[in-house]
C-alpha cells in the first residue's frame, strides 16, 4: 500500500510538471511570432528609409542619383532600385595602397529581388553597396542577404503630390533629370511561426503571411538641390570613414543591425558576399 501511494503521489507530481512546461512552451511559440511579426517587415523598411534619406545630391555632369526598375520574378513584383547615398559604407573595402580597409563616404546602394534556390515559392532581398562611385552605379558590389522569405516587393514612384496621384512603375533620374516626390512601398513576407494550441489562440500570433507599406517623401529642398545642381561637393565627409558636417554617421545601418535582420527572418546575414552583376 504504501509503495502504490508513493506511485500515486510521484504520478500527480510529474503530470504538474509536465503541464507546466507545455504551458510554458506555448506561451513562448506565441512571444516569438508576435515578435517576429513585428521585427521582420518594420526593420527592412526602416534601413530602406535610411538609405532614401541619404542620397548623395552632389554637382555632376548628369543627373545620375536614382534608377528604379520595375520587374518581375515568378508572375510576382520584385523591383529593384539603385542610388548613390553619402555616409559611411558598411561592408569595409580593401584598399591597395593604403594596404588596410577601408570605408567610403559615399557608396552606391541597391535593393535588389532574386529568386531562392531550391524554392518556387520565396525571393531572396538583397542590399548592394558598392565602394565609391562608378561609370555603372546600378553594377557590380557587394550583396548581403536581408530576407529570404520574400513574396513581393514593389516600389511606385510620385512626380508631385496631387489629390488623386499616378504613380510611375519605373523612374530615372537621368532622364527625368529631377528626383520623385515620394517612393511608395509594399513588402510582403512570410515568417516561419511556431504552431502550438495556445499562440493560434492569439489574435495575430499565428499569422505567417505579413504585408507592410511606407510612404517616403523626398524633402523639396533635396529635390531643389539636385534639379538645379547647387551642391558642388559632398558635404563634410572624408576617406577611412569619419564624418563631418552634414553627415550623420549614426543613421548608417551597421553590421549589427544587417544581423538582426537576418534573426529576425532566420537569415544569416553575410557583410562579405562576393561580387554579382
Amino acid at each position: 500500500m504504501e509503495v502504490l501511494v508513493s506511485m500515486f503521489i510521484s504520478a500527480l507530481i510529474m503530470t504538474a510538471i509536465l503541464n507546466s512546461l507545455e504551458a510554458t512552451q506555448k506561451a513562448v511559440d506565441a512571444i516569438h511570432n508576435i515578435t517576429e511579426t513585428e521585427r521582420a517587415g518594420p526593420m527592412l523598411v526602416r534601413m530602406f528609409r535610411r538609405d532614401l534619406e541619404r542620397l548623395a545630391v552632389y554637382d555632376s555632369g548628369e543627373y545620375t542619383l536614382l534608377k528604379g526598375e520595375s520587374k518581375n520574378l515568378n508572375g510576382v513584383d520584385a523591383d529593384r532600385i539603385n542610388m548613390i547615398v553619402v555616409g559611411r559604407s558598411v561592408i569595409p573595402h580593401y584598399d591597395l595602397v593604403l594596404d588596410r580597409r577601408t570605408y567610403a563616404p559615399i557608396n552606391e546602394v541597391g535593393y535588389w529581388v532574386r529568386n531562392r534556390d531550391g524554392s518556387a515559392d520565396f525571393l531572396e532581398l538583397y542590399r548592394r553597396e558598392d565602394f565609391l562611385v562608378d561609370d555603372e552605379f546600378d553594377r557590380d558590389g557587394n550583396f548581403s542577404m536581408l530576407n529570404n522569405r520574400i513574396i513581393s516587393f514593389n516600389l511606385q514612384y510620385y512626380d508631385e503630390p496631387d489629390y488623386d496621384p499616378v504613380p510611375e512603375d519605373n523612374w530615372d533620374s537621368t532622364l527625368e533629370a529631377q528626383l520623385p516626390y515620394c517612393i511608395e512601398l509594399f513588402l510582403e513576407l512570410e515568417i516561419q511561426p511556431r504552431k502550438s494550441a495556445e499562440s493560434r489562440q492569439i489574435l495575430g500570433a499565428n499569422r505567417a503571411r505579413l504585408e507592410f507599406g511606407d510612404l517616403m517623401v523626398i524633402p523639396e529642398s533635396t529635390r531643389f538641390l539636385f534639379r538645379n545642381r547647387l551642391h558642388p561637393v559632398v558635404p563634410g565627409v572624408t576617406m577611412g570613414g569619419a564624418s563631418g558636417a552634414g553627415v550623420d554617421s549614426a543613421a548608417n545601418p551597421t553590421d549589427s543591425e544587417l544581423q538582426d535582420i537576418g534573426d529576425s527572418s532566420g537569415v544569416n546575414v553575410n557583410t562579405s558576399t562576393t561580387r554579382g552583376g
